[in-house]
């Protein structure tokens, strides 16, 4: 995993990697890029506040007040509409109080829990503990699994393909794509490889743009930049030089390293 000066992911419990990609500490300075991956996050701010990011569809930046820290934990794709029973087309692009997701009670409970342990580490450890305790027993929505299966196996099927490969017709998988990530299946898929492409970024030695593209799953580079200036407003080399300078040990942009669920959204 991707270790940087402010962002330090970490593998979550066994009983809940079915359902969390990541779990998470930051001490946040200045102003980081953020790039849509699919995930929600439900992160704790050192303020207090417990929050449910729903998912997003274009990069963006934040920055915080001086000093503050956060834990989060960060869900695999497709997971939160089936734990919370969300239609996660309602947060779009939403940062709300996480009292709306679990409740009131629930929300300062958990809140006060994780205040009270004292550093980093132990509140991170706390927050999984919680979700470990709620949820290791769910199971992700098995569609869900499906969607994001075949996307990774045939990047370049159209709606079409997909509901056939799916055995479900394109308007039942758009609207079931709508509940499950937020967006429509043609949405999920370009965001999908563009984090296929940030990730090979990270890993390979010296790669090209070209060959970027063609193992992320894009048709050409010129379809690689179109997909990433409509995602992030930059072009694809712009970004990975913006992006990967939130890594301190990583002042190449083509160094190797592993990149890890390395946005967060406040």
């Amino acid at each position: 995993m991707l270790r940087t000066g402010w962002y330090v992911p970490v593998e979550p419990p066994d009983e809940c990697l079915h359902l969390l990609l990541c779990a998470w500490t930051a001490v946040p300075t200045g102003r980081h890029l953020l790039v849509p991956d699919a995930c929600c996050d439900l992160l704790w701010l050192s303020s207090g506040r417990l929050v449910f990011c729903g998912p997003e569809t274009t990069a963006w930046s934040f920055e915080l007040p001086p000093e503050t820290t956060a834990v989060g934990i960060r869900f695999r794709p497709g997971v939160p509409s089936a734990l919370f029973g969300l239609d996660l087309s309602q947060y779009r692009e939403a940062r709300v109080e996480a009292a709306e997701i679990l409740g009131e009670e629930t929300a300062a409970s958990w809140s006060g829990r994780i205040a009270a342990a004292g550093d980093l580490d132990s509140r991170r450890d706390v927050l999984c503990g919680l979700v470990s305790d709620r949820y290791a027993a769910e199971r992700p929505d098995p569609f869900a699994e499906a969607i994001l299966a075949r996307l990774a196996a045939a990047p370049h099927d159209d709606v079409t393909e997909l509901a056939a490969a799916l055995s479900t017709h394109p308007r039942t998988l758009h609207r079931r794509c709508l509940r499950l990530f937020g967006y429509a299946p043609s949405t999920l898929a370009r965001l999908l490889r563009l984090q296929r492409f940030l990730a090979l970024a990270a890993t390979e030695q010296r790669p090209t743009l070209a060959g970027l593209a063609a193992d992320s799953g894009y048709v050409d580079q010129a379809h690689l930049g179109r997909e990433c200036r409509r995602i992030t407003g930059k072009a694809p080399a712009a970004l990975l030089s913006e992006y990967f300078s939130t890594f301190p040990d990583m002042s190449d942009p083509y160094k190797s390293g592993r990149r890890f669920g390395a946005s967060m959204r406040i």
